[in-house]
């Protein structure tokens, strides 16, 4: 019976830490890779964009 009372959780024992959205690296190669691929998908996300409104335009 005492093994029960040890397994039991509550909602007054779980703690809940906030989390960061982005975590930042530390080093500058780490900041530095992380900008550029940033910079790249969102180069191909526009690329992808055009393409995918001209293609919607040779359908109509």
């Amino acid at each position: 019976m005492e093994s029960n009372q040890k397994n039991k959780t509550t909602t007054s024992n779980i703690t809940s830490k906030p989390t960061q959205e982005k975590e930042e690296p530390q080093t500058g190669i780490g900041r530095f890779f992380s900008k550029v691929g940033y910079s790249i998908w969102i180069a191909v996300m526009v690329v992808g964009g055009i393409i995918a409104f001209l293609v919607s335009l040779l359908v109509l």
